[in-house]
C-alpha cells in the first residue's frame, strides 16, 4: 500500500492499493470490457513493472501490475545456431506459447532452459493454464517423460 499523510478519502490521490498479478494485460482487458473506470492506461513503467490504475466504486485507486522481466541492463551475448528437431505438436505449442508471451521461439526456449537450470519454472499460473489449453488444442496427450519413448515414423 502507498499511503499519504492524513485521513484517506476517495477523492485524494495520495493512497493506492497495489496488486502484483500474473498477467496485468489480461486483467486490464477484463476491467476494460466490464466498464471499470481506468484512470491510468496499462504501460511499462521505469520501475520495472507493467501496470494500470482503476478507481473502485468508492473512488479509491487500485493498481494492478506484473514484473517486466526485460527490465535492467542489457547483456551482450553471442548467439549460435543449434539444430533442433521437435515433435510436431510440441513445436506448434512452442510457437503459440512464444506468441502468448510476446517472445520469439528462440527467446522462449532460452527462458525455459535458464529457469530449468535454476530449478524453477518460468511460467505464471495464468501461463500454465494457457499451456494446458494449448496441449488440448494440439493433441498433446503425453507427460514430460514421454520424450524418452519418442520414435520417429
Amino acid at each position: 500500500m502507498f499511503l499519504g499523510k492524513g485521513t484517506p478519502t476517495p477523492s485524494s490521490e495520495t493512497g493506492a492499493v497495489y496488486f502484483l498479478v500474473g498477467d496485468a494485460d489480461q486483467l486490464y482487458e477484463f476491467h476494460r470490457a466490464n466498464g471499470a473506470e481506468i484512470t491510468q492506461a496499462i504501460d511499462d513503467r521505469p520501475y520495472g513493472i507493467r501496470d494500470y490504475t482503476v478507481r473502485d466504486l468508492y473512488g479509491y485507486y487500485l493498481v494492478f501490475g506484473h514484473h517486466l522481466f526485460n527490465a535492467g541492463p542489457r547483456l551482450k551475448i553471442e548467439r549460435v545456431d543449434v539444430p533442433v528437431r521437435l515433435e510436431r505438436r510440441l513445436a506448434a505449442l512452442l510457437r503459440d506459447l512464444a506468441k502468448h508471451k510476446r517472445m520469439s521461439v528462440d527467446g522462449c526456449l532460452e527462458e525455459m532452459l535458464l529457469h530449468t537450470n535454476e530449478g524453477v519454472g518460468p511460467h505464471t499460473k495464468t501461463t500454465l493454464r494457457h499451456i494446458q489449453e494449448l496441449k488440448k488444442q494440439h493433441g498433446i496427450d503425453y507427460d514430460s517423460h514421454a520424450s524418452y519413448r519418442f520414435v520417429e515414423d
